[in-house]
């Protein structure tokens, strides 16, 4: 990780995961719009990923305004696994797990559990596995990827013994959650800039990579000035209204267990669909406290929303797979492939679109 200097924003990458170059064509259009538009006095840094308390305070940041992403207490706080219950007290579990933290979720998320081992990954997916299918997903997945739907033991066994990566990943943790079909995923999200402050409700764009397989395709975004209770005064319909209000119930709940969380930048994807039976849930999947794939569209509607014209702006923010695809008439391409981007986008574009 790198330091960041006096004046202006700063862009720190966080060791861990590598990025590809489309996420990281993303980051650095977000510094340099965050640069002309949005950031004006002293040094703002904005991380590839979410912070340590250590590393936050290593860059100097004290305030929510200072950065773009989250700080947080424990390394498994920032991913999938703070959402579900452990299958038992005496379940493997990483430092700094509170057993009581995720039954305050109940009604807010996916019915599912979190599994730090072998065993107990086969007693989570066995609950479940009685009503449907279930979906395994790691820790540090990201735009869809490094997920697997399982419909039974056996399946589950073998792919423990074929698929290596999961097999590798066990001991960061698993989410087994159920299965839902026809899903629908929404994002709700709140961002904290040294100029305002802006909420959002937006749908996510489903894309297929070369070989067929389902990607994160994008973000559509209805961004308003303000908080997530002043967005959910503008909404009406019945299961986007119930999105928001889960996804600030749950936002509220991380506080109240980690309340050494600082955040300026939340994201929190919300499905909605069928299960195996028919019946129908709405929960929160994840949340994502760092730049992230609808990032380019917050930043663009905070450029709307900030010379106070105007209070409500629609914006997106899409990643295209296929070979010759061109941004429409008006949008800005962020990312271009330059040669075979193999399971990568081949060009990425944002957009003001109301």
């Amino acid at each position: 990780m790198i330091g960041a200097s006096v004046g202006g924003p700063v862009y720190v990458p966080v060791e861990g995961r590598q990025l590809a170059g489309h996420e990281l064509a993303a980051h650095h259009w977000v510094v340099a719009r965050l640069a002309c538009h949005l950031v004006r006095d002293g040094t703002y840094v904005v991380p590839s990923d979410t912070l340590s308390v250590e590393q936050a305070y290593a860059l100097g940041i004290q305030w929510v305004d200072q950065f773009f992403g989250g700080i947080v207490p424990f390394p498994f706080v920032g991913t999938k696994l703070v959402s579900h219950p452990l299958v038992a007290m005496h379940a493997s579990a990483p430092k700094g797990w509170r057993h009581q933290h995720p039954h305050r979720l109940s009604g807010l998320v996916v019915p599912g559990w979190g599994a730090f081992s072998v065993s107990d990954l086969h007693e989570a997916a066995g609950r479940l596995l009685g009503e449907g299918a279930v979906r395994l997903k790691l820790a540090e997945g990201r735009g869809g990827g490094q997920q697997w739907v399982v419909p039974d033991l056996a399946s589950l066994k073998i792919l423990l013994e074929g698929e290596a990566a999961l097999a590798a990943g066990i001991e960061a943790g698993v989410v087994v959650e159920r299965d839902l079909r026809r899903p629908v995923t929404l994002s709700v999200g709140h961002v904290i800039l040294p100029t305002l402050s802006l909420s959002y409700l937006g749908y996510q764009r489903e894309a297929r990579d070369r070989h067929g397989a389902s990607r994160y395709g994008g973000s559509r975004l209805c961004c308003i000035r303000g908080s997530l209770s002043m967005l959910l005064e503008t909404l009406g319909e019945p299961r986007e209204r119930l999105a928001v209000e889960q996804a600030s119930a749950y936002h509220d709940a991380m506080f109240e267990a980690f309340p050494e969380l600082v955040i300026s930048r939340a994201n929190y994807d919300v499905i909605q669909g069928f299960d195996a039976q028919g019946n129908w849930h709405s929960g929160v999947l994840e949340q994502s406290w760092r730049i992230g794939g609808a990032s380019p569209a917050e930043i663009i509607a905070a450029e709307v929303l900030s010379n106070g014209k105007r209070q409500r702006v629609e914006t997106a923010y899409v990643e295209c797979y296929e070979a010759d695809a061109v941004a429409p008439e008006g949008a800005e391409v962020v990312y271009r492939a330059t040669n075979d981007t193999g399971d990568a986008p081949t060009l990425t574009y944002v957009e003001v679109q109301a």
